[in-house]
């Protein structure tokens, strides 16, 4: 607002210094010139050195991204080749454990026994390295790996020494086995001159090509009730409310069967960004550009807590399936943790998450994903023992430039999705971290993603006005939900049977599709 009044400002002066010409060449009072004239210099001045400010901090933006990038890369890369280092030492110990395999005495095989085994500890040893390795930080690795290296050299070192002669005690058990050995008879499966029979006959079916139902959808009904962008939807597990949040400041809970308006909840002091309903139904969580968070009780609508704590927006919210502790991702770049029925904060989950705009945790509680601007999504694994949650380090996926609008996972914890602000779907394989698919077919950011409750499906709802269904496996445009007005699609939802799609948009609507 403020770059567009300097502007209309010096726009003014400029004609008022015209004019102001005009005048002092009339009057012959050069006054009337001179003042408009510096103004103008002055407001053009202003602007230049605003957009020159502007200008520095959009590029130290992309500059850090592109940093922080190239620094993930660089971590990859040195992992990679300490693996490889680690790879060729384990095939050195095969090489170890081909020489002793030899007959010999009693006493000489316990000893060749005692020496295997020591390798399979080495062995375990270094696989307990590589699972490290996934895991710490770069100066953590390679000190861990030089001290496994070390005790493993040793320890090599000193089984060869106490090795026999296997080549000696080899050629000495041959030359006693060879003049006792028996022939071996050799089973007939056919007797001579036999034919044998023929093969049973098996009918092979003809590949068929590969034809995915499309599945219909009809427009139900549009519920109005907000002023501004609807930018975030829940709906309760047993499928009878749903839950709306708009940048009016405002929470709508309405009976999802019939469309009627049951509660309005207006204690937050700016527009609500982001939903979250408990497993068991009881709780509502919202999170609001006032930097706070709200539970409420579902059912009634009463506020029970406000959590204070993050420094700006808070975008996203998930509630783990215990009911026991609530997680919230913030521009302030932090992911904290709260206690659910004593809204106390537990801690910062981490300080340097960036900008969070969405997060994902999967079914279990076990794995939660985090992405925001700078287009890196960060895995951790969290440990629920005891009632609390222990992370462990994160796992970064990076290779995305754009950024991360939205984020979901599959029930299993199988697979991620993440919208990005350029318009594409990007799927991950999480048990390997290797991506699946980029389904590309939207024009806008992807503002929201969901996967489908009894097909492997995925929902996305963009900016451009349109959700639709793809088919996972194969990365195929199933269906495509679109109306007359074309608004920015901020949320979906699917209801917990999966006969209801529920989309809210910048027209400030909640539309809903129903499967035929």
């Amino acid at each position: 607002m403020l770059k567009h009044r300097l502007q209309i400002a010096e726009y003014v002066f400029l004609l008022a210094s015209i004019i102001g010409w005009g005048v002092a060449v009339w009057t012959g009072r050069l006054i009337y010139a001179a003042v408009p004239v510096t103004m103008t210099l002055l407001l053009s001045l202003l602007n230049r050195w605003r957009l020159e400010q502007q200008m520095k901090r959009r590029l130290t933006a992309a500059m850090h991204q592109l940093q922080r990038q190239l620094v993930e890369e660089s971590h990859t890369l040195n992992t990679q080749q300490l693996e490889d280092a680690i790879a060729s030492l384990k095939t050195d110990l095969l090489n170890y454990l081909s020489q002793i395999e030899s007959p010999d005495l009693q006493s000489s095989a316990l000893k060749i026994v005692q020496y295997k085994g020591r390798l399979t500890n080495l062995e375990e040893s270094f696989n307990s390295v590589v699972q490290y390795l996934n895991t710490a930080s770069l100066p953590s690795r390679v000190e861990r790996l030089e001290d496994a290296i070390a005790s493993a050299t040793a320890e090599i070192a000193r089984i060869y020494r106490q090795l026999p002669d296997t080549k000696q005690t080899r050629r000495e058990a041959l030359e006693r086995e060879l003049p006792t050995r028996q022939p071996t008879e050799v089973p007939v499966l056919n007797p001579p001159n036999s034919t044998p029979p023929p093969p049973e006959a098996i009918d092979v079916e003809e590949p068929q090509e590969l034809s995915l139902p499309a599945p219909t959808w009809s427009f139900l009904q549009s519920l109005t009730g907000h002023s501004d962008w609807v930018h975030a939807l829940a709906i309760s597990p047993d499928g009878q409310i749903l839950v709306s949040g708009s940048f009016d400041k405002t929470i709508n809970l309405w009976h999802l069967p019939t469309g009627e308006l049951m509660h309005t909840l207006a204690q937050h002091a700016k527009g609500v960004l982001c939903l979250a309903i408990s497993s068991d139904g009881q709780l509502l969580a919202s999170g609001s550009f006032d930097e706070t968070i709200r539970l409420w009780r579902l059912d009634t609508g009463e506020l029970i807590y406000t959590l204070k704590g993050h420094k700006n927006s808070v975008r996203a919210i998930a509630i783990t399936p215990d009911n026991q502790t609530l997680i919230s991702g913030s521009v302030d770049e932090t992911i904290k943790l709260w206690r659910l029925d004593t809204g106390e904060l537990l801690g910062n989950l981490t300080k340097t998450a960036g900008q969070v705009a969405a997060i994902a945790l999967s079914s279990d509680g076990q794995t939660l994903a985090s992405g925001g601007n700078d287009g890196m999504i960060s895995l951790r694994l969290l440990d629920t023992t005891n009632g609390e949650i222990k992370p462990s380090p994160a796992i970064t996926l990076t290779g995305n430039l754009s950024s991360i609008c939205s984020l979901a996972m599959t029930p299993d914890g199988e697979i991620l999705a993440a919208g990005c602000s350029d318009g594409t779907i990007k799927l991950w394989q999480l048990g390997t971290l290797e991506p699946l698919h980029v389904l590309q077919g939207h024009s806008a950011p992807v503002m929201s993603v969901i996967f489908g409750l009894d097909a492997p499906t995925l929902l996305s709802g963009s900016a451009d006005g349109t959700i639709k269904i793809w088919h996972l496996e194969t990365g195929q445009e199933l269906g495509l939900l679109a109306d007359d007005s074309a608004a920015s699609v901020m949320a979906v939802a699917i209801s917990p049977n999966g006969q209801l799609i529920v989309s809210g948009g910048a027209d400030s609507m909640i539309k809903i599709w129903q499967q035929d």
